[in-house]
């Protein structure tokens, strides 16, 4: 399906860049809320488990209306682009006044029925505004890369400064502007070709490598905020370090031999990164940085490297678009469902051996008896009413702190608090090693499947 321009008030630069905008928005959900999701845990008052579901539903959908939306794209993409766009809006303010957690989580799921016809429909359209169709689905995936990974930086700060409503509120003004972009575009028929089948070893590699990737965003955020206190607008801020080193990657990307090496240059970086936030030594946020250092670079490579050899010599582009999208975000599903669990498992059991540690702590100190157990039962009120966040066990010491006693309750203090810290620091240790085997998986397929690279 190419496209004709009947009318240049709008120039096809300016459109490619609103449809760039569409395809960053539409993307950027599946990831946008990362950094709301402690705050619409104690709005609505549930588990990290269940609140992981405002991630899963949207990149569920997605995955699964990727390509059905890119075979109906091909007859109407500027249709299914303008309803496409209708849709996500409007699920975005329904998300935004959403009363309940079940009215969120399903417009989380209209949005990304939205956000899948936007997709796949930009794609063509795109090639008819590009002059070649390896340049539109350059264009296309470099602004689902930006989308993806400024994603929950922006979604930071929006709920930093004004609540994570505000997030949905944004999006549904600008979710209409690309519509400018479809006024005075007509489709034209043009002669189909018999499409080939999903390039199968470089969408299991991006399944893979977005697994690994939902970690890196979804895991990384929950420790910034609810294992180390930040707010949202400082986490966002740290989370910034790699979807600019992403950015910066994609720039000279090109430049590195066939789309298999890059692929797999950028699947080892991500292993090495996910591997290295595995092995934190302290709690901080500057730890995090040198892997964000790994992961970002990994992300530009990896995934416009697949997304290019899955669409080389394909057509209909617009179909196999949506195999990609599919695979991307059918592996952030797989991803969050096997790696939450096993985070909440391993929170819970640190969290048992901190409290052991903790009145090891306690009974081996030099205070009466009988403050010990008043202590005791302080630390384990503040640990119960700390809703999910690291717990500052300073305010079980109030009124302790000073007389004669007061540099052993310092001391018991500051040794309750580094246990605490390092028990909910090291409960993200195993799912991180988890999604870095989720990337060494990828980087196994790209191997396997180097052959069929014809690039």
């Amino acid at each position: 399906m190419r496209l004709r321009v009947e009318s240049e008030a709008v120039s096809a630069r300016t459109r490619s860049s609103l449809l760039g905008l569409a395809i960053a928005l539409a993307l950027a959900d599946s990831s946008v809320v990362t950094l709301a999701l402690p705050d619409i845990l104690r709005r609505f008052d549930v588990s990290i488990t269940t609140v992981s579901w405002v991630l899963v539903a949207y990149n569920l959908v997605l995955a699964a209306a990727a390509v059905p939306a890119a075979h109906v794209s091909r007859h109407r993409p500027v249709a299914v682009c303008g309803v496409g766009l209708c849709v996500f809006s409007v699920a975005s303010l329904v998300c935004g006044l959403a009363p309940s957690f079940e009215v969120l989580l399903g417009g989380r799921c209209v949005q990304a029925l939205g956000g899948a016809m936007v997709v796949a429909s930009a794609l063509d359209l795109l090639s008819g505004l590009c002059d070649s169709e390896e340049r539109a689905a350059h264009v296309w995936a470099r602004a689902g890369i930006l989308g993806a990974a400024l994603g929950p930086a922006a979604g930071g700060v929006l709920t930093q400064a004004l609540g994570w409503e505000s997030i949905f509120f944004v999006q549904a003004p600008l979710a209409l502007a690309p519509l400018v972009a479809l006024r005075g575009l007509r489709a034209r028929e043009v002669q189909r070709v018999r499409g080939e089948r999903p390039h199968l070893f470089a969408n299991v590699a991006l399944l893979f490598g977005s697994a690994a990737l939902s970690a890196a965003l979804f895991l990384l955020v929950i420790l910034l905020v609810n294992g180390w206190n930040m707010t949202p607008a400082a986490a966002g801020a740290v989370a910034t370090v790699m979807p600019l080193a992403a950015i910066a990657s994609s720039r000279v990307a090109g430049r590195i031999g066939s789309t298999a090496v890059r692929a797999a240059a950028g699947l080892i970086l991500v292993a090495g990164g996910l591997a290295a936030l595995g092995f934190l030594p302290h709690a901080g946020w500057q730890w995090t940085v040198p892997p964000q250092l790994l992961v970002g670079p990994g992300l530009g490579l990896t995934i416009g490297a697949l997304t290019q050899q899955a669409l080389h010599g394909r057509s209909s582009q617009a179909v196999h678009g949506g195999w990609t999208i599919a695979s991307r975000h059918a592996g952030v599903v797989v991803g969050l469902l096997l790696l939450t669990p096993v985070f909440t498992a391993q929170l819970n059991h640190n969290k048992a051996d901190a409290k052991r540690a903790g009145t090891a702590i306690l009974l081996d100190s030099r205070v009466p008896p009988l403050d010990k157990l008043h202590v005791a039962q302080d630390v384990l009120r503040t640990i119960d009413h700390s809703n999910g966040r690291l717990p500052d066990v300073s305010s079980a010491f109030t009124g302790r702190l000073t007389g004669p006693n007061g540099p052993e309750y310092r001391r018991i203090a500051a040794g309750l608090q580094d246990q605490l810290e390092r028990a909910i620091t090291d409960a993200f240790s195993w799912p991180f090693l988890l999604a870095s085997g989720f990337a060494l998986a990828g980087l196994v397929v790209v191997g396997v499947g180097r052959r069929q690279v014809t690039l």
